[in-house]
């Protein structure tokens, strides 16, 4: 693997992911030619745009364990409505 430690960047997303998770280590996989973020040498999540910025500590706040209940939630209550508006669609033909 070539991974390359972030430290510091522009938009200071290292700091910011910190205040996320004192945890978080931001690495640049130049094989992937993507960024990653690392807990205790494990990845956490591979950060899904192609430069660092805000987006990125939001996507980081966005995934963190504690929060999985909710997104479950969220996306369980979207699942339904869209099931349900293409049953209505389907029965309406």
């Amino acid at each position: 693997m070539c991974l390359i430690r972030i430290t510091e960047d522009v938009f200071d997303v290292c700091d910011r992911l910190k205040s996320v998770d004192e945890r978080y280590k931001l690495f640049y996989n130049a094989k992937k030619r993507r960024y990653e973020v690392y807990v205790e040498d494990k990845l956490a999540f591979v950060v899904p745009f192609d430069s660092l910025d805000a987006r990125t500590v939001e996507y980081a706040r966005m995934t963190r364990v504690e929060r999985a209940a909710e997104i479950l939630r969220r996306n369980g209550k979207r699942f339904f409505a869209v099931r349900f508006a293409a049953k209505e669609k389907y029965e309406n033909l």
